[in-house]
């Protein structure tokens, strides 16, 4: 009776530290905190032209960085899976100049965004096809 008793106490132990683990890395991941340092900072008009200036410099300098641009939302879409996308243009053109995936964790924030709405986006920087591409993004407040 005593060692079933024992093995109780085991076994509620080993659950409630499950739990905690459980608690650290997966729920604390919806906190809504970002705790990544940013590279370098910059409008999307300047990200563009550095790519427009010279694509083998930009790229040792940007790609796979984190870089905080912003700029005006041209475009916003979003696609089959869910996931949103938006262009940011350049303060005075309106050209297009940089596409960002925008990260799923923060997914209830982007139903709101509208074309014209200013702000500034972290991600990370996967070079240029047509425009300079940022992936992983979020929007910050």
């Amino acid at each position: 009776m005593e060692r079933r008793i024992l093995y109780g106490i085991i076994l509620l132990f080993c659950l409630i530290a499950a739990l905690g683990v459980y608690g650290i890395f997966f729920r604390s991941r919806s906190s809504g905190h970002v705790f990544a340092t940013v590279d370098f900072s910059m409008t999307a008009g300047e990200l563009a032209a550095a790519f427009d200036h010279n694509e083998a410099v930009s790229d040792s300098l940007y790609l796979y960085k984190i870089l905080a641009v912003t700029g005006r939302v041209q475009k916003v879409r979003k696609d089959e899976t869910g996931s949103y996308s938006i262009t940011l243009a350049t303060p005075l053109t309106g050209e297009a100049a940089v596409d960002c995936r925008l990260d799923g964790q923060f997914i209830q924030q982007y139903a709101t965004l509208q074309p014209g709405d200013s702000l500034r986006v972290l991600g990370i920087c996967a070079g240029r096809l047509q425009n300079v591409i940022l992936v992983q993004s979020i929007i910050e407040k």
